[in-house]
């Protein structure tokens, strides 16, 4: 079956991205490629994309559709399999969707797993839940979901990372506006009953 994919708000988000041409960007529901296409027509030899998708059938769709461009590299998430790595190192950056470090009982596995690396910065996901950690020195940050939110907010999330200086916003999908402090408060609480239920379900 052929794999068929809209983009969503795409103008909306490239315009609110403002794009920097050897900039790193991480499209954490890569899908068919479409925001990631417009992405990397913006991109120097020197940015790069990191794409990430659960589905195989979109990441073998992504991968024809991007062909041409070299500076992307495909993340597998839930169920890896051999053929997409389960997360990328780039400089001292760490990107992985989450689920092999079991990030709802916390961050231990992902610290080490930085520490082996020499990471100081983690992208991650897996709990659809907006937040930005430092623990022992690494700062995670997790952009939440923009289709599936587990907050009472009623919007899905991304976030718009600089590296140099280090900064990170997180925006609505709906109005692309900056998240108050109150989305971010509700998911570091959504992550401590996370925590709860999974030490209670062992």
């Amino acid at each position: 079956m052929e794999f068929k994919h809209k983009s969503v708000l795409l103008q909306e988000c490239i315009q609110g991205l403002n794009i920097k041409e050897d900039g790193i960007y991480v499209d954490g529901t890569l899908g068919g490629a479409g925001h990631s296409s417009e992405i990397l027509k913006r991109l120097s030899s020197k940015g790069k994309l990191i794409g990430i998708d659960r589905d195989e059938e979109a990441l073998k769709a992504a991968k024809e559709n991007l062909k041409q461009y070299s500076n992307v590299k495909y993340v597998h998430g839930n169920h890896d399999e051999e053929v997409f790595p389960h997360y990328v190192v780039y400089k001292d950056i760490f990107v992985t969707h989450g689920n092999d470090y079991h990030v709802y009982s916390g961050y231990d596995e992902l610290i080490e797993a930085c520490k082996e690396n020499k990471c100081h910065i983690c992208f991650h996901g897996h709990t659809h839940v907006p937040t930005i950690q430092v623990h022992e020195g690494i700062t995670f940050v997790n952009p939440g979901s923009a289709m599936i939110n587990r907050g009472s907010y009623g919007y899905g999330t991304y976030a718009i990372v600089d590296t140099e200086p280090f900064n990170v916003i997180f925006y609505d999908n709906l109005d692309h506006h900056i998240c108050n402090q109150e989305v971010l408060d509700e998911g570091m609480q959504l992550l401590k009953e996370f925590k709860k239920l999974v030490k209670n379900m062992k």
